[in-house]
C-alpha cells in the first residue's frame, strides 16, 4: 500500500438524508465517492426531537402548502417523519445499488447536529447537502449544516443541488498536517475520478508571505508528495491568504472540486459560508 492509500483510506462514508434536493445531491456525491474509493455508505435520517417537542405544545402551529395555519399534531408529525425516512431509504437504495455500493441505513431520534456528529465519529468522510441558491436572492447554507461542517472530526464534503464532483481538482497547501492529508486525498481522487483524462491537479500554495523562497519551499514539498501520483501537477501561489483571493482563484480556474485543509482560518464556519456563497463547486474539508 503506497503512502496515499495508507494515510487516506476512506472505508466508510456517512450521508445525512432528509429527502430535500440538496440532501439528495449529497447522496449522489457520496455514491460517487464510495464507487471511486471502494467504500461502504452509511445513510442517516434524524427525527428532530426539537420539532417533536414543539408539536406537543398547545400553541404550536404549522403552515400548510395552501398558507393555512393549523395546530401541529404530534401523531401526524410522527407519521410524516416515518414517511420521510422511508423515502430516504428508497432513495439510498436506488442510488447505491446500480453502482453495487455497499450500504446501510438507520433512523435515530435526537438533535440533528449532535446525532450527525456522533455518527460521523464512526466514519471517515461525511457528505452534507446545503440549501440551493436562486440566481438573484441567495439563500445561505443552513446553520445546522455549517455547525456540523465546522465540528466534523474527519473529512466533510459540502455541495448544493445541481453540483457534482468533477475536474479540475484544486487543493490548498500550506505545509500543515491537515494540508498534507488534503493533498493526499486530492491525489487519490484525481487518480480515481477520471484517470484517463490526465488532467493535472492544481495545488494552491498558501505561503502567507511575499518572500518567494517560502512559497518555493512549499511547492517543492507538495511536488515531492505528488511525485508518481499525479501527472504534471500545476501550482499556483497565494501570498495574501484571505477569502477574497481564494474565491478569485477558484473562479478563474473553474474548479470542479475544491479540497481545503482544515488547519487554516479559511476552514472555519463563517469563511466556509462565504466561500460557498461565491463559488460553484463542491468543497471538501480535510482535517
Amino acid at each position: 500500500m503506497n503512502e496515499v492509500e495508507r494515510e487516506h483510506t476512506v472505508k466508510r462514508i456517512l450521508v445525512a438524508l432528509d429527502t430535500s434536493r440538496h440532501s439528495l445531491a449529497a447522496l449522489a456525491a457520496a455514491v460517487e465517492l464510495a464507487t471511486f474509493l471502494d467504500a461502504e455508505l452509511l445513510g442517516l435520517f434524524v427525527e428532530d426531537i426539537n420539532l417533536l417537542r414543539l408539536a406537543g405544545l398547545p400553541f404550536a402551529q404549522e403552515i400548510s402548502p395552501s398558507a393555512v395555519a393549523r395546530q401541529m399534531d404530534s401523531a401526524r408529525l410522527e407519521e410524516e417523519l416515518r414517511l420521510q425516512a422511508n423515502r430516504a431509504r428508497r432513495a439510498m437504495a436506488e442510488a447505491a445499488e446500480p453502482s453495487q455500493v455497499r450500504w446501510s441505513f438507520r433512523v435515530v431520534r435526537g438533535q440533528v447536529a449532535a446525532e450527525v456528529l456522533t455518527a460521523a465519529l464512526e466514519t471517515d468522510l461525511l457528505s452534507l447537502g446545503i440549501a440551493s441558491r436562486p440566481l438573484i436572492r441567495r439563500i445561505r447554507p443552513g446553520s445546522t449544516a455549517l455547525a456540523v461542517a465546522a465540528k466534523a472530526p474527519h473529512a466533510v464534503l459540502l455541495l448544493q443541488h445541481g453540483e457534482r464532483l468533477g475536474q479540475p481538482v484544486m487543493v490548498t497547501y500550506n505545509g500543515s498536517a491537515a494540508a498534507n492529508r488534503a493533498l493526499n486525498m486530492a491525489a487519490r481522487l484525481v487518480q480515481k475520478i477520471k484517470p484517463e483524462s490526465r488532467l493535472p491537479l492544481t495545488a494552491l500554495i498558501l505561503s502567507e508571505t511575499e518572500q518567494p523562497e517560502a512559497g518555493q519551499h512549499l511547492e517543492r514539498e507538495a511536488a515531492a508528495r505528488l511525485l508518481g501520483q499525479v501527472a504534471q501537477p500545476k501550482f499556483r501561489h497565494l501570498t495574501q491568504v484571505n477569502l477574497a483571493s481564494l474565491i478569485e482563484v477558484v473562479q478563474s480556474e473553474k474548479s470542479g472540486l475544491l479540497i481545503l485543509g482544515g488547519e487554516t482560518p479559511l476552514g472555519e464556519a463563517d469563511p466556509i459560508q462565504a466561500l460557498l456563497d461565491n463559488i460553484a463547486c463542491p468543497v471538501l474539508l480535510v482535517r
